[in-house]
């Protein structure tokens, strides 16, 4: 979830469930949401980390020690009273740090229903826990935020930041009911093609919640599809653009076009899937669930393969993770590097 979202939120957070009463003087209900958005947002700190190594961050560090159920008490305690100290309530900070540790929980709660993965165990566990029912970026999920912290600044209606956290309980639950609709339709498919060990996963992708990529995996090959629940779009993708792109993409449940994936690609996959196993790319191993050879580039004076993760790859844009080895032509030795926007396309 992006981080206004996230401070929104633990605004919301704490107005909904701590709002100040008349007769008591410790902090007053703007002074609250103000707590809660900055700790609500606090957790996003980590992203310091990327100026160390941006890559071992995005793979590793990201949503870990600042996202954890463990160290949670920790932070709140910790932000708790250096808010206590801005606001010169110095005595209030048991108070602030209780309210900063429901907004980071919202943080980490509001995180863990996407698909990127969040390590709720860290330090004593890397493993990422997922829900998945939210794309990363979810304007509507954005809207009844923003809703109920509007209504919470105004404190005319009380209840108005209530209901708004109700509305979001209930969207992210109707989220997770399409995300099992979805996944019926790819155990259909599975059971089409006889495909009896596979398995199937979907992810919410953007723009509508009714839109979801549905991956099939049967060993080293995938099988990808995209719907739109709602009955998809008016339109064949014509005259090109991001939202063409997007409205295209996204099919009928009873027009799905399956597209094939293999890890290790079709040719040469023993010499990839050697260069998969490579340490240099251990990090990004753990990092992929469903990983696959993106391209290799041959140029003049370089060879180098990439990888990707096809849980970020979408038809209409260039996908966020895109790792692989290099070397030079001329000299011995692969290096790992990560593919930007400018590189040019494989030749």
């Amino acid at each position: 979830m992006d981080t206004l979202t996230h401070a929104l939120l633990g605004a919301l957070v704490v107005r909904a469930a701590f709002p100040a009463a008349r007769s008591r003087k410790v902090l007053t209900n703007r002074q609250r949401m103000a707590v809660g958005a900055i700790a609500g947002a606090f957790p996003d700190i980590d992203y310091i980390a990327s100026w160390v190594d941006p890559v071992v961050y995005m793979t590793l560090w990201h949503r870990s020690i600042t996202h954890s159920l463990v160290l949670l008490p920790l932070w709140a305690l910790l932000v708790g009273m250096l808010l206590a100290w801005l606001f010169k309530q110095h005595r209030a900070w048991p108070f602030t740090s209780l309210l900063a540790g429901a907004a980071i929980l919202s943080h980490i709660l509001a995180d863990l229903i996407t698909v990127f993965g969040t390590q709720i165990l860290a330090p004593l566990s890397g493993w990422r826990a997922s829900i998945g029912t939210t794309f990363i970026i979810d304007p509507w999920f954005s809207a009844i935020v923003l809703a109920g912290f509007i209504a919470g600044l105004s404190g005319r209606i009380r209840r108005l930041p209530r209901i708004s956290l109700t509305l979001l309980a209930a969207y992210i639950g109707f989220q997770g009911l399409l995300k099992h609709q979805a996944l019926s339709l790819a155990d259909q498919h599975i059971a089409r093609e006889n495909l009896d060990d596979a398995s199937a996963t979907a992810l919410p992708q953007p723009a509508s919640p009714f839109n979801w990529k549905l991956i099939i995996q049967d060993g080293d090959r995938y099988e990808v599809a995209y719907v739109n629940l709602a009955g998809g779009y008016a339109t064949d993708g014509a005259g090109g653009g991001f939202w063409n792109g997007v409205f295209a993409t996204y099919r009928t449940p009873d027009k799905l076009a399956w597209k094939t994936y293999r890890r290790f690609g079709d040719r040469h996959s023993d010499y990839i899937r050697t260069l998969w196993e490579n340490p240099q790319l251990d990090y990004f191993r753990r990092f992929a669930e469903f990983p696959v050879l993106y391209r290799v580039d041959n140029h003049a004076d370089s060879h180098c393969v990439w990888f990707t993760d096809l849980r970020y790859v979408l038809p209409y844009m260039t996908p966020p993770f895109r790792y692989g080895l290099c070397r030079n032509k001329t000299a011995a030795g692969w290096r790992m590097r990560r593919l930007g926007n400018s590189n040019p396309d494989s030749t």
